[in-house]
């Protein structure tokens, strides 16, 4: 019997390492499962004012402002967001936030409570700071506390400082004196009980004891003063808080105004300078 010999075939030496370099190319491809998720972008201030920014400026904001383009509108917005956005911004209730922007720009007409959120950050745009979670820190402002997770300033009658607590609500007559307690609507606390605001017209020592539409005016110095009615609708105001609307539409150049409830967007309109 003849014993033929076995033929080996050997692949070229560059076609293994081709396909050695393939198969490691492939090989995470193919271990991998999950797909990575995308950067949040309201992560950071400058993503969040962009979108802020992009729900501010419709077109029909950007026709009543008169602005150039879109592109103009949005980066004046975000310039004016950055501006009065805690430094300490949170993201966790940022669309919140940014869907009540987008809803009181929609119509180019500015109720008195959409007014206060787009430039005072009023609530749904108030939760936005990641500040202290202990309760008990000194604090002048919302911002300084963890306004996310519900903390907020509480400042104690006489005090010019408050401490960052989760607030207590009180019931009228009920004690105030713990530092997170605070009273309901239509009460201030005296210190000891939650009572009911002065009406017009009584002795006061400061605004916390009027209703909100009245402001405690002290003419002679020393002496108590009166809680006095803020001004009306389209009365002349040099401040916000001037008026019961809580707005005062002052044009450029000049110091006084008018207290507005609406704002109806025009080339005219003060607000529109952040909007072109």
């Amino acid at each position: 019997m003849t014993i033929r010999p076995r033929r080996c075939i050997f692949a070229p030496m560059t076609k293994l390492l081709t396909g050695l370099a393939f198969l490691f190319v492939l090989s995470p491809l193919a271990c991998s499962g999950e797909k990575e998720e995308p950067p949040n972008p309201l992560a950071t201030r400058s993503g969040f004012c962009k979108s802020w920014a992009e729900g501010a400026c419709p077109k029909a904001v950007v026709d009543a402002c008169n602005a150039s383009a879109v592109d103009d509108c949005v980066g004046t917005q975000s310039d004016f967001c950055l501006g009065i956005l805690p430094e300490n911004y949170d993201s966790k209730h940022a669309k919140t936030c940014l869907a009540a922007v987008k809803a009181a720009y929609r119509d180019a007409n500015l109720t008195a409570e959409e007014i206060q959120v787009v430039l005072k950050l009023a609530a749904p745009c108030d939760q936005l700071s990641k500040g202290s979670t202990t309760a008990g820190d000194t604090c002048t402002d919302n911002a300084e506390c963890n306004t996310v997770s519900g903390y907020a300033c509480v400042v104690k009658l006489g005090a010019t400082e408050g401490t960052c607590q989760i607030p207590e609500e009180v019931d009228p007559g009920q004690t105030c004196d713990g530092p997170s307690q605070v009273c309901g609507e239509g009460n201030y606390c005296n210190a000891d009980n939650c009572v009911a605001y002065k009406g017009t017209g009584r002795p006061c020592d400061g605004d916390f004891q009027c209703a909100p539409e009245d402001s405690c005016i002290i003419s002679v110095e020393g002496a108590p003063g009166e809680c006095t009615a803020r001004a009306e609708l389209n009365d002349p105001c040099a401040s916000d808080a001037d008026c019961q609307s809580q707005y005062c539409v002052i044009e450029a150049g000049k110091t006084l105004g008018e207290c507005a409830s609406m704002i109806r967007l025009s080339r005219s309109e003060p607000l529109c300078d952040t909007l072109q």
